[in-house]
């Protein structure tokens, strides 16, 4: 990578909290969306409703 775009991933990953700093009100409300997220998904046909896709977009949209 060149110098600007690692001073680029430094100071976004800098701005981003931490997932050990949310509250336990703020971690149910973000499985929340990413189960409605899913949901919604499945829904347009976007993704197909099977045990790995599920898996991955889990593994993939953690926060």
């Amino acid at each position: 990578m060149s110098f600007p775009a690692e001073c680029l991933k430094g100071r976004l990953n800098a701005e981003l909290p931490p997932p050990n700093d949310m509250t336990r009100d703020e971690r149910s409300c973000r499985k929340q969306a990413r189960e409605a997220e899913w949901k919604f998904r499945v829904s347009k046909g976007y993704v197909k409703d099977t045990f790995w896709s599920h898996l991955w977009f889990r593994m993939t949209h953690r926060y």
